[in-house]
């Protein structure tokens, strides 16, 4: 049955998300788990992320602003397009310790986005949702995948961001998402209430895998 979303962009579902009828735990539930682990060290190593970064970068000679855009590269973090990338690299190779707190903060940042989704998706759809709300849920995954993460420092403070169709935003958080999701919801049901007489035989029944296609658009989101 179809969750709903409250105006604030809670969501609520009428039936039991996180176990199935033999109750296992939804495939969702570990990565929701290890989201808030990896939340609550970032939180504890990133107190003085940007102060220390901050004087890596002044004793090499380097500084922000301009604002640097961090990105996870094949060697450790990067500037992104960024004409003091090559000092910054050379910072990083020197300080093995901040380049992993950086790389843990970047790491971090694209769990909880892919674990976010993920909740808001699956509580959405609840535990037996119709073909056509599957249809509607999985695309809407697609779409909401971030192309990349970033950490931007300008110099005194940091903030992950994420990479759509409108450029660079703030990561967004489970609120975030739900807000989306109720208001693309709403103007898919505005174009189903017109063309319901149009809608393929079978729409109504329950889908089938649900979960399980979801993960693999989910998957998407590691290395992006």
């Amino acid at each position: 049955m179809i969750g709903a979303i409250t105006q604030t962009g809670q969501t609520t579902t009428t039936g039991n998300t996180t176990a199935g009828a033999g109750g296992t735990l939804s495939v969702f539930q570990q990565i929701l788990q290890n989201a808030a682990q990896t939340s609550q060290a970032g939180a504890a190593s990133g107190d003085t992320l940007a102060s220390d970064l901050n004087a890596a970068l002044q004793a090499a000679g380097i500084s922000a602003p301009p604002v640097m855009r961090i990105v996870a590269g094949a060697n450790g973090p990067q500037l992104a397009d960024d004409v003091r990338d090559a000092t910054f690299q050379s910072v990083m190779a020197a300080n093995p310790a901040l380049s992993a707190r950086i790389s843990a903060r970047l790491s971090a940042a694209e769990i909880e986005r892919k674990a976010a989704l993920g909740s808001a998706v699956t509580q959405f759809a609840g535990d037996h949702p119709s073909n056509a709300t599957a249809d509607f849920l999985l695309r809407f995954a697609q779409q909401n995948k971030p192309q990349a993460y970033s950490l931007s420092f300008n110099g005194a403070s940091t903030e992950m961001q994420e990479l759509g169709d409108n450029g660079w935003t703030p990561l967004k958080n489970g609120d975030d998402i739900n807000k989306d999701l109720l208001a693309a919801y709403t103007g898919y049901m505005v174009t189903h209430a017109v063309s319901v007489e149009k809608r393929r035989d079978g729409d109504d029944e329950p889908a089938i895998d649900f979960k399980l296609k979801l993960a693999r658009v989910l998957d998407g989101l590691q290395g992006a």
